[in-house]
């Protein structure tokens, strides 16, 4: 018995070392990335940072946490930001952000609230620290502006992992469900005859990048190479928005390629067009001959099959011009 006690003091001993050691690490590491910001342009501030979760976890708080990239017009401030671990796999990081969120956007602020909000990131083992897979859930999401609008959903999922045929491709995929679009927009829509919420967005896709997400994207800064578009999808009402294709970059940095779309209940596209502004009253008889032309070409005079080129830095959707490509790449 008295050789099990102390076996059981020793192990208890190590394991308390260990996770002091390890909570000691975290924090110092956490703690000089902040000051390693002091002398480049992204700025970093805290109010605190702690560690706690002994024996089993290490619990990581930090307060009040405010990244800014002044040159940019961005930001991002919060009451406080955490992250868990296990103390036994500390390579799968689970992180929970506060009900109330702020970010700076180029002329505006967004207030960012929601019911629950979190993420996890699982890494590969190694120095390198290369991330794994990834994922970010969100329920009754808002994003109120300063600028007048908002957009809620009531879930958002977010995921991407690594893509199992190519060294530095991301497969990424992103849901939401009750989508409420800003509301001057929504007031515009009225014509369109649509419903107020969009019932169903998800796209998933892979972007291929330049270099792998790790430890080392500060150097290599990973670069958008190409997009392949797998699946999206919009269901709102009875239109049906479908698309798959893939985009590669042109020497200016504009997308080349082509984004095959396919609308069920197509005729609410004109309405919809015409509210978003692309094209005039003038035009929508025109152009509705036209859609309905491409539509009989498909076979079925509900379901209309409709190219989005894009080409020598101009883009289109069918026979539509749509006006100067973004440069996205």
């Amino acid at each position: 018995m008295r050789a099990l006690l102390v076996v059981v003091l020793v192990v208890s001993g190590l394991w308390a070392g260990y996770w002091y050691l390890g909570s000691q690490a975290m924090e110092r590491g956490v703690t000089g990335w902040f000051t390693a910001q002091e002398s480049g342009p992204l700025q970093a501030e805290h109010q605190g940072i702690t560690v706690a979760g002994f024996p089993n976890r290490f619990d990581l708080t930090v307060t009040e946490p405010r990244l800014a990239d002044p040159a940019a017009g961005l930001g991002w401030q919060a009451p406080f930001a955490q992250v868990f671990m296990m103390t036994w796999k500390p390579w799968h990081i689970i992180a929970t952000l506060p009900n109330e969120q702020t970010l700076s956007l180029p002329g505006q602020e967004v207030a960012l609230t929601s019911a629950s909000f979190q993420a996890s990131a699982v890494l590969v083992p190694g120095t390198d620290l290369k991330l794994d897979r990834s994922a970010l859930a969100a329920d009754t999401l808002t994003l109120t502006s300063s600028a007048g609008w908002d957009v809620a959903a009531a879930t958002l999922r977010l995921g991407q992992r690594r893509a199992p045929d190519r060294a530095t491709a991301q497969e990424v995929a992103l849901e939401l469900t009750t989508l409420s679009p800003p509301a001057a927009m929504a007031a515009s829509l009225a014509a369109a005859d649509l419903p107020e919420r969009i019932d169903l967005l998800r796209i998933d896709g892979v972007l291929g990048l330049s270099a792998p997400l790790d430890r080392h994207l500060g150097q290599t800064a990973p670069a958008l190479q190409d997009i392949t578009l797998r699946e999206g999808l919009i269901r709102w009402g009875d239109l049906v928005l479908s698309a798959s294709g893939s985009l590669t970059p042109a020497t200016d940095g504009t997308p080349e390629g082509r984004i095959d779309l396919r609308v069920e209940n197509w005729r609410k596209l004109v309405p919809l067009f015409l509210a978003a502004g692309v094209i005039q009253p003038t035009q929508s008889d025109a152009v509705t001959r036209a859609l309905e032309l491409l539509a009989q070409q498909g076979g079925n005079p509900e379901v209309l099959p409709l190219p989005l080129t894009f080409q020598q830095g101009w883009m289109s959707l069918g026979p539509l011009p749509l006006g100067p490509a973004p440069q996205i790449f």
